[in-house]
């Protein structure tokens, strides 16, 4: 780093003599002070605050006002104050920085930092612009009411934490000219202004809030990763040629659609939870959580499904989709590995199976984790076996390669859908059955398995805690 200017360099050493050795030793002296300005500048930026730095100018003349000089400054602070000492600090140091404040955590509920004036949030940050910083992190976690964002023109980076701001709003022009990477936590209203406005962006990152039902519109050029977390669940068009990375994360809340065009599309991954009985089959089974993301095996690219299931069964549900619509409306669904977590209560869950099979049957690896519950069985008058008619339908499985089941209990139903799934898949070539830990290897429902791994040996390699 350069010195300033204006600023001389210290004198030099005296060199030998018993004299100048007793002088470097001097336990008055100030030895410190006399380092290049440039490693004086480096212990500043070790104090990691600018508060601290800024008390260095206390020392002597040598250290007054250096700390300005800092490329990269920590500002923090417990409540936005009228008296703008902040604001004051701010206009001391140099343009261009990277700049980070920040709001200390209070643990007192009386302190009025609870709330802040949208007024003086707005000149705090209009104080930052003028500082036309090239990094910025500027977190407060008050809450306040309607307050400007300038664009900061020169900021490459800018990290933006305010989650209780209440409409947070753009100014009437500018761009954000040299914005490459945004990340976001504000409670904004025009999403799609402000994305117009960053011609540059590579990277957003974006969790908001907001109280009106409107869809969202995401349009960029220059887009390359998106992650966007909103609640509740929007109608959301993305129209982003040079997109790569999506991530998708949302309370869920009411129907909701997705429309992406990103024909550039490498990872993709999409979360939400539904409301319970919201989506399910049969009103015996409710969805409870859906995820979908990108998978890399050997170098070949999966989409895939995961879903959370629980029983509903005696409950009287009623159903407002089922499962094949709920995946049909996700913006991709050519996904080809399917992973179901199941609570079943001790239930039969192949017509449940061979529902969600049905509705892709291209898959080429299933996953398939049972929980069941201790406290809940299913009675006698249940009708979760549909007359075991399950049992005689035809299903085509022609890609399916690969299969594992944990919590297997080996009850007659669950193997007899393993008997149909064998019969269904002829590509089947590895299968791994992990027994659940109430069941015991000798069990009849054990042996009947055992005697439906010998019969398809041939077929398919199998690993399963029996021994074949």
């Amino acid at each position: 780093m350069q010195p300033r200017s204006g600023l001389t360099s210290p004198p030099s050493a005296p060199q030998g003599g018993a004299g100048s050795l007793s002088r470097l030793h001097h336990p008055g002296e100030d030895r410190i002070s006399g380092l290049p300005e440039e490693l004086l500048l480096h212990v500043l930026g070790a104090l990691g605050s600018a508060r601290e730095a800024a008390r260095t100018s206390e020392i002597s003349r040598r250290w007054r006002g250096l700390w300005t000089e800092l490329r990269e400054l920590t500002f923090t602070f417990r409540r936005v104050r009228a008296d703008k000492l902040l604001e004051i600090a701010l206009a001391q140091v140099r343009p261009g920085l990277r700049l980070h404040i920040s709001q200390l955590e209070t643990e007192d509920e009386d302190d009025d930092v609870i709330f802040a004036g949208g007024v003086e949030v707005s000149s705090l940050l209009r104080a930052v612009d003028r500082l036309a910083p090239a990094e910025l992190v500027f977190r407060i976690d008050t809450c306040f009411n309607c307050s400007e964002l300038p664009c900061f023109g020169r900021a490459t980076s800018i990290d933006l934490y305010l989650p209780h701001a209440r409409n947070v709003v753009l100014p009437p022009v500018g761009e954000f000219a040299s914005l490459e990477q945004l990340k976001m936590v504000v409670y904004f209203v025009d999403l799609s202004a402000l994305i117009s406005r960053c011609p540059h962006l590579h990277k957003l990152q974006v969790k908001f809030t907001c109280s009106t039902r409107s869809s969202v519109s995401i349009e960029s050029k220059s887009l390359e990763e998106l992650a966007v977390d909103v609640l509740p669940a929007k109608d959301i068009v993305i129209v982003v040629p040079e997109l790569k990375e999506f991530r998708f994360l949302s309370g869920y809340s009411g129907e909701f659609t997705i429309s992406l065009s990103a024909p550039k599309l490498v990872d993709f991954l999409m979360q939400y939870n539904v409301e319970l009985f919201g989506v399910g089959y049969d009103s015996n089974w409710s969805l409870q959580s859906l995820r979908m993301e990108t998978r890399w095996s050997h170098m070949n690219k999966l989409l895939s499904l995961f879903l959370t299931i629980l029983s509903a069964h005696g409950i009287g549900v009623t159903d407002d989709r089922t499962f094949a619509q709920e995946i049909a409306r996700l913006p991709l669904n050519h996904f080809s590995v399917l992973e179901l977590w199941i609570r079943t209560d001790g239930h039969v869950f192949a017509p449940l199976l061979l529902h969600l099979l049905l509705i892709r049957t291209s898959i080429e690896r299933l996953e398939l984790v049972l929980m069941d519950s201790k406290d809940q069985e299913c009675s006698d008058y249940c009708d979760c076996d549909q007359d075991g008619s399950w049992r005689n339908e035809g299903i085509s499985l022609p890609d399916l390669k690969d299969v594992e089941i944990q919590g297997f209990s080996a009850a007659d139903h669950e193997v007899d859908f393993l008997e149909l799934l064998f019969a269904s898949a002829p590509m089947l070539k590895r299968i791994n059955v992990k027994l659940s830990a109430q069941v015991s290897p000798s069990d009849g429902g054990c042996q009947k398995l055992r005697s439906i791994f010998q019969a398809n040996m041939w077929n398919a390699m199998f690993m399963t805690d029996l021994v074949v």
